[in-house]
């Protein structure tokens, strides 16, 4: 994955622009360029630039994360995870973006207890507080 196309993007995603982090990432989980070449993929490369892009408060970037962390190998242990980022999604999205994460909030959190559905709550409570102080709680306990 050197192309230059995929170089300028990275050089973007690296001075923190949040749509170049999230394509970035896109890229690395699609396993596809934009000209429908395979690449080779990366797990941990896509989750590491949209958590960026999600982190920055992209809705499209928390919803894609919140996707793969239900999708992944260890999906059950980020469930809460998956949960705080599609409710994060579904607050900050309009029309059928929010509709979208909302019902994949409802179906990912019928997975979980009642105090792993609070924590979640409480995750996406705490990443809205200190979003602007520039933390997060969420990036914590990243997926694989």
């Amino acid at each position: 994955m050197d192309t230059s196309m995929i170089r300028r993007l990275r050089i973007a995603a690296e001075s923190g622009e949040a749509a170049a982090q999230f394509n970035l990432g896109v890229l690395y989980d699609s396993r596809l360029d934009d000209n429908g070449y395979a690449i080779k993929g990366d797990r941990a490369e896509a989750i590491k630039w949209l958590l960026a892009a999600a982190e920055r408060g992209l809705p499209r970037a928390q919803s894609k994360l919140a996707e793969l962390y239900t999708d992944g190998p260890n999906a059950s242990g980020n469930y809460m995870n998956a949960c705080a980022w599609f409710l994060l999604a579904a607050a900050s999205s309009r029309g059928i973006h929010r509709h979208q994460a909302g019902s994949a909030y409802e179906r990912v959190a019928t997975r979980l207890t009642p105090a792993q559905l609070t924590k979640a709550k409480r995750l996406a409570g705490l990443w809205r507080a200190q979003s602007s102080h520039g933390t997060s709680q969420l990036g914590e306990g990243k997926a694989q």
